[in-house]
């Protein structure tokens, strides 16, 4: 009995102090079972090249190879920025292709890791983008958004801790399904569906 006892205390304590792990960027994927039945990951564009080759990838104008995408590109991870805080507009002089190829891969400053993932409903041409960026801890990397113009009508933005997602398209019940998993993931507390 005694060693019941003890067994259920040191279990007791071992789950007292297990911290739940930080969310990463690949948490953001939704998974299939809380999606709703015409809802899915997109397929890839594909695009002919010259000499006939077929190039696949570039979904909702990312230039991902894959999705959902996660990884580091400096490229990829500007362009998600430009989605997910828009940068205010330069009124300066027009800027050469090197210096707004420079301006525009400072975007990627102080971002660690860039996430993507675009659905597609059926029936419909209409995407929902789910953009990601994970900021390193000691950067500020936040632009205010009160002049910034979305891309795509409904946005919802949502922070999960040096995580910030846009959720963006038609709206919808995918739109709903995609917005509530990521404000489940915000809260800490995986909303069922």
């Amino acid at each position: 009995m005694i060693a019941v006892a003890i067994s259920a205390a040191s279990a007791f304590g071992v789950t007292q102090n297990v911290a739940a792990r930080p969310v990463a960027l690949q948490d953001l994927t939704i998974p299939n079972d809380r999606l709703p039945a015409w809802c899915a990951l997109a397929p890839a564009d594909a695009a002919r090249q010259p000499g006939g080759r077929i190039h696949r990838g570039l979904w909702a104008g990312l230039p991902i190879t894959t999705n959902p995408w996660t990884g580091r590109d400096r490229r990829v991870i500007a362009s998600i920025r430009e989605r997910v805080d828009p940068p205010p507009t330069v009124t300066d002089a027009p800027l050469t292709r090197a210096e707004a190829s420079r301006y525009f891969l400072r975007l990627a400053d102080g971002v660690e890791e860039g996430y993507a993932a675009v659905y597609a409903q059926d029936g419909s041409n209409d995407s929902i983008v789910v953009s990601a960026l994970r900021f390193a801890a000691t950067e500020n990397p936040f632009y205010s958004l009160a002049d910034a113009k979305a891309f795509y009508r409904p946005t919802t933005r949502i922070e999960i801790g040096r995580i910030v997602a846009v959720v963006t398209g038609g709206g919808g019940e995918c739109f709903q399904a995609l917005e509530t998993y990521l404000k489940s993931l915000s809260n800490g507390v995986h909303v069922p569906m």
